[in-house]
């Protein structure tokens, strides 16, 4: 079963880049999906240190996307994830898939850089960030890099869509602190071109049922 990295509407998922991992941040949701009950250990929060309210009290850490450990101090996320933002304000948690009490069942390590790929153009393509943490990754049953592949992806592939996004179509409320999962099965970009959603040679689409996978609504 493939592993990938996504942001697009209800039932399309768009990959930009690279067949990895999963996606969850502010734009990206897991809709349709359920608790995951096994670990994910390549599976990453990438959080962000945020002000309290009107700057009153202490800053506090914010789950902002997901991303995949790829090698012992780097990470794959969004570049829109990390764009704008200055590497000591984010920082990774890993090694878990319960995101309560400040991800205190995981390991967190700071964010010592990231790279944006040089194509990245928002919202149209190439939307992958590659992150270098301060610590090294403490590989064990629960921590390991994604597998990955340079192989083409073709229609009718089953894939595993996992991350922290929002669970229905619009941005209210939480995200949730238990690690999501979808299911999902790839289609071709023609076919996905015929259901009206524009795609590059980049991207990949899923779709599986109405509203299941992952939706970016701005």
């Amino acid at each position: 079963m493939k592993v990938v990295q996504s942001f697009s509407l209800v039932g399309v998922l768009a990959l930009y880049g690279l067949v990895t991992a999963n996606a969850d941040e502010q734009q990206t949701k897991i809709v349709g999906g359920e608790m995951a009950k096994e670990s994910v250990p390549y599976q990453i929060s990438l959080q962000v240190l945020i002000n309290s309210f009107y700057g009153l009290g202490p800053r506090t850490w914010t789950h902002n996307c997901g991303g995949s450990i790829i090698a012992p101090y780097y990470v794959v996320s969004a570049a829109h994830c990390l764009n704008g933002i200055e590497a000591p304000r984010m920082s990774i948690i890993y090694g878990t898939k319960d995101l309560r009490n400040d991800g205190s069942k995981g390991t967190r390590t700071l964010v010592k850089s990231y790279k944006i790929h040089p194509d990245y153009v928002e919202l149209d393509r190439c939307d992958i960030g590659l992150i270098r943490v301060v610590d090294q990754f403490v590989y064990s049953a629960n921590v390991k890099p994604i597998k990955y592949s340079a192989d083409p992806v073709a229609g009718g592939v089953p894939c595993s869509l996992t991350g922290w996004g929002y669970t229905i179509p619009i941005r209210i409320g939480r995200t949730p602190k238990d690690l999501q999962r979808a299911e999902l099965t790839t289609i071709t970009n023609e076919e996905c071109k015929s259901r009206g959603f524009p795609v590059n040679p980049t991207e990949i689409c899923t779709f599986t049922r109405f509203g299941q996978g992952a939706c970016g609504v701005s």
